[in-house]
């Protein structure tokens, strides 16, 4: 952050807000452009400073109309330069709603995605009201949704995804990441966002008492995942060892089942269930055995016996 301190940048910021609302006397055209290429020289000779100075005076309607995305780009990058990004970012935030036909509006998506990067990864934050990692967050997704067109919107994704599986928010993530997998199949992200969606489902099941039919979704993405034969010896590794668990909580699951039809006295959905579980697919779990033996202990289904559900 520049050294003023965000505190004072929110100062300032709300008595130039306040200033612009009292109706700044219009600059004329001709001194506005002056302005602008003097500020943006400034800006190149690294006098960010200097650069602040002479944009802030333009603030809202006392820049020329054909001017103002000239100058909220310049004042964006010269806030950027100063390690303002979030002030930047409201800068741009309006950006391709007051500009949409404007030349300038690939750059200004390409800022964004910079300032969203830049926050996503930063631990920095104001007191009990900030957070850098929320403000690339916000960044990141005023990115993927009002610069559809961005170069960089699958990197967007998968920032976005993995800061909502950091967060927990698992739903969120695979939302993300599915989005990634349907938007750029050919893209580089596309393995780690297959990866990605899969542990994302894994991660949302407490344990075999949940829901079989997404621990089964889990494994089918896991197994396709698997497919696809990934170089990265870890995430390879995890893949594996998730599927096992997923093995081991779905013949579990089979096995719970089963026992409850026992109880409320339902034959044929407790041999469907301990069927299941007996099935070679989980020859390698903890549990097969005794699913094969409580199989096998309620001998052949009647041959009238009614199909059971799930």
């Amino acid at each position: 952050m520049h050294p003023r301190g965000r505190a004072a940048s929110w100062l300032r910021f709300g008595l130039l807000a306040g200033i612009a609302a009292c109706a700044a006397t219009p600059v004329a055209p001709a001194e506005a452009d002056r302005t602008i290429t003097t500020a943006e020289a400034q800006f190149a000779a690294k006098d960010y400073e200097g650069a602040v100075d002479l944009l802030e005076p333009l603030a809202e309607e006392a820049c020329p109309k054909r001017l103002r995305d000239r100058r909220d780009l310049a004042l964006a990058r010269t806030y950027v330069a100063q390690g303002e990004h979030w002030e930047a970012f409201k800068v741009l935030r309006s950006f391709p709603d007051d500009y949409p036909h404007s030349e300038l509006r690939p750059a200004a998506g390409e800022l964004v995605w910079e300032i969203g990067k830049y926050l996503a990864a930063s631990d920095g934050g104001f007191l009990f009201f900030w957070s850098d990692r929320t403000g690339g967050r916000v960044a990141l997704e005023h990115l993927i949704t009002r610069h559809p067109d961005n170069p960089h919107n699958g990197d967007a994704l998968r920032i976005l995804g993995d800061l909502a599986f950091g967060d927990e928010d698992y739903e969120l993530a695979q939302t993300r990441f599915r989005d990634l997998m349907l938007n750029q199949p050919d893209g580089e992200w596309f393995v780690y966002a297959q990866y990605r969606f899969a542990m994302s489902i894994v991660a949302s099941l407490e344990g075999p008492e949940y829901d079989l039919d997404r621990m089964e979704h889990a494994v089918r993405e896991l197994r396709a995942f698997l497919t696809t034969e990934p170089e990265n010896p870890q995430i390879l590794q995890s893949a594996r060892e998730a599927l096992v668990t997923l093995l081991e909580w779905r013949i579990e699951r089979h096995l719970l089942i089963a026992d409850f039809y026992a109880t409320v006295g339902n034959p044929t959905g407790q041999r469907l269930h301990l069927t299941r579980a007996a099935a070679e697919e989980f020859a390698t779990t903890t549990r097969h055995a005794d699913a094969v033996r409580l199989r096998d202990a309620m001998g052949p289904a009647p041959a009238d016996a009614p199909p059971a559900g799930n």
